[in-house]
């Protein structure tokens, strides 16, 4: 029962969900349910049937239950006018429920397998898996799919060491519900054989099999099981998608044409942000790669290391442990073919890498020279570590990467953050506080307007849709670092709104994750200078994004100009960073606005908003830098005089505007933490293993 609390809870409250396909799909499937139109419930090529029924049996269950309880309940499929997150979260709660018995279901295959130590270690593993939590919080596919991939796995892998037709059965109709949710499930099947065939190899070796003979019975036992388990998950996914009753071509056509041969193209057209490049296409392997190591947690990836030693040096249950890591890869391998990448389809990857982990965890501390009490109070300590690392995410644990590897700053140069809209919500909240529900208008990023559209009740439109003329534009994260080479996703953000003060930011471990502009409202200058440059030109002030940057960034930098007087001369505007001695570090010089607002074009008492981008080299110094800038007339190169003054001007024709301090993105001392927590498990490995030779 804490299991299932501990795997429960922390799902169900405050779902967080981004994406709304599933949502829509999920009730249209069920009405089609409801009218007997078996053709309608072909929603998608995943196909995504699991799910459909799961969340659309609760979407439409909640709607019943206020109507009979004579509340004005909306359909699940009425949303115009509604801030409608409460019923997107019922939709998520079924699948929290799924998800949570599969852990309980997991950890009884796992005591068959492996005994109770990993039982209990892999199952809190589970529990407490950020990723995991993450993608079973939103209505979507990945989570109910990876569960049960993996429950299909271990049913099988129990059939093998206990030849009980029970677990052969399990095993396929679990692995029909897979197929079900994610056509990428059939990788099962494969697995499957990669498993029979193990297993009569290991049973074929055997010496009572050499000497009575009966190889080649093994063999026809083995082809026997993988038919029937392909026969078993078949039959049951044809009872359970009426589509297939009625169009079954159609069905399998939209399968396998658009599920499978559309997802190996290479030339998938989202952009993708990778190691600080954006780019359209297929990222490839290195991407799952990386997912896979910001996505573990400081216990799981060291000890899933761990443990797949143990196996590879034949020191640990090596025939399972040799399944287990046969999974790990091959479903890589699987998912690196296709075009389209998204962290999510590396779920599968990481629960198992949990089990690894947790085999590595229980066959390191047993051989510690340390007594029964001390290896409970080891494995204690171990799983609350992981417990506190996870848990103080909530309820965003999309926004946890892995500390040993630098953490969310550290992930954000080779991810993008957000992928399930963290932050989206809050930035809702604050719009639907402050805009007119029936006249107000609010403006988004392509695929942003899913999330914000749950928590506004004002209508929510695409940016490139309304522009300027919106009540209030956010901007997420996931979509500004994604969407500079495509136009729709952050046209005006890469123009002008990146550079302005948001009315609100929501952020998470240190990073802004999402923003809040008001269009018609005048801009806010954050830092007053008052000084004069020239006789005509007044600096009112500025905005810098940062004052803490790191080898590489870019300084965000607003200059605030207005003309006293009309201005003569069409000056040029130069921006510097200069070390302690003067040296120049960076620059940007350019007319005013990218050369758009030239001075001797300005009107007399209008602020004129000035944006630079300062690229730092890669190898600059760490320390304190200078920021200045100034104007100088381009034809001669002489410089303005400033006036700090009415009638005094600066002896140095610029205006210091700030300090910038130039440091690691990471700091140094988590580093020193990194390799000390690295350091710890690896002599513990060595005590372990001098202990178990003295025995």
């Amino acid at each position: 029962m804490g299991l299932f609390l501990l795997a429960f809870l922390p799902r169900a409250i405050h779902p967080v969900s981004r994406p709304l396909q599933w949502y829509f799909r999920s009730s249209e499937f069920m009405q089609a349910i409801l009218n007997g139109d078996w053709a309608a419930t072909l929603q998608s090529e995943h196909p995504g049937v699991t799910v459909m029924w799961l969340s659309g049996a609760a979407l439409w269950g909640w709607y019943g239950l206020q109507s009979l309880a004579g509340l004005d309940a909306a359909t699940p499929l009425e949303t115009e006018g509604y801030a409608f997150a409460d019923r997107v979260a019922v939709g998520v709660l079924p699948l929290a429920l799924i998800i949570a018995l599969s852990i309980i279901w997991g950890w009884s295959l796992l005591r068959r397998l492996f005994g109770e130590k990993v039982a209990w270690v892999g199952a809190l593993l589970w529990a407490m898996d950020p990723f995991l939590l993450a993608n079973s919080k939103a209505l979507h596919l990945d989570a109910t799919l990876s569960m049960l991939m993996i429950l299909s796995a271990l049913s099988m892998l129990v059939y093998l060491q206990e030849s009980r037709l029970q677990h052969l059965v399990t095993s396929a109709a679990l692995g029909g519900l897979a197929i079900l949710t994610k056509i990428s499930a059939v990788f099962l099947v494969p697995f499957l054989v990669l498993a029979l065939v193990v297993h009569t190899m290991r049973s074929a070796d055997h010496p009572e099999a050499k000497t009575s003979g009966v190889s080649g019975g093994l063999i026809g036992r083995s082809v026997l099981s993988a038919l029937a388990w392909v026969l078993i998950a078949a039959s049951l996914a044809f009872l359970l998608w009426p589509s297939l009753w009625v169009q079954p071509g159609e069905s399998l056509d939209l399968l396998i044409g658009k599920g499978i041969l559309s997802k190996v193209d290479p030339t998938h057209s989202l952009p993708r942000f990778h190691r600080g490049k954006t780019f359209i296409g297929d990222p490839g392997a290195g991407y799952y790669l990386d997912t896979v190591l910001y996505r573990a947690t400081l216990l799981t990836l060291p000890f899933g290391v761990v443990g797949l030693g143990a196996v590879l040096a034949r020191r640990w249950r090596r025939v399972l442990g040799l399944l287990l890591i046969g999974f790990v890869f091959f479903f890589f391998l699987q998912m690196s073919l296709g075009g389209r990448k998204e962290e999510r389809y590396m779920l599968p990857v990481l629960l198992m890498w949990d089990l690894l982990a947790a085999c590595g965890m229980v066959w390191l501390v047993d051989r510690m020279p340390i007594e029964n009490t001390a290896r409970v109070v080891a494995f204690g300590g171990l799983l609350a570590l992981q417990g506190g690392v996870v848990f103080t995410h909530h309820p965003y644990y999309g926004t946890h990467y892995n500390v040993l590897l630098g953490g969310a700053r550290a992930a954000s140069r080779v991810l993008a953050p957000g992928e399930w809209g963290e932050g989206l919500d809050l930035a809702g909240q604050y719009v639907d506080r402050q805009v007119d529900a029936e006249n107000g208008v609010v403006g988004t990023q392509f695929l942003a307007n899913e999330m914000v559209a749950q928590y506004v009740r004002a209508p929510v439109h695409d940016v490139a849709r309304v522009g300027d003329d919106a009540d209030y534009l956010v901007f997420g994260v996931q979509y500004t670092v994604r969407g500079s080479s495509y136009p729709r996703w952050g046209e005006l953000w890469n123009q002008t709104y990146r550079f302005r003060e948001p009315v609100f930011v929501a952020g998470f471990s240190g990073l802004p994750y999402a923003w809040v502009h008001k269009p018609d409202a005048e801009p806010v200058v954050p830092q007053r200078v008052d000084a004069r440059v020239g006789e005509d030109i007044r600096m009112v002030g500025y905005r810098l994004a940062r004052r803490e940057v790191a080898p590489g960034d870019t300084l965000l930098l607003t200059l605030y100009w207005q003309a006293k007087d009309p201005v003569e001369g069409a000056y040029t505007v130069f921006t510097h960073l200069q070390g302690p001695d003067g040296e120049l570090i960076a620059q940007q010089d350019n007319p005013p606005v990218a050369g758009t607002r030239p001075t001797d074009g300005w009107t007399v008492g209008a602020l004129v908003e000035d944006p630079y981008e300062i690229e730092l080299p890669g190898d600059v110094p760490m320390g304190e830098y200078v920021l200045s800038c100034g104007m100088y007339d381009p034809v001669t190169m002489d410089r303005l005089p400033v006036y700090r003054t009415e009638d005094e001007n600066d002896p140095d024709p610029r205006l210091v505007l700030t300090t910038v301090r130039v440091q690691p993105q990471v700091p140094s001392w988590r580093w020193v933490l990194s390799g000390g927590w690295i350091v710890m498990i690896a002599g513990s490995l060595i005590c372990a293993c001098m202990g178990r030779r003295e025995r």
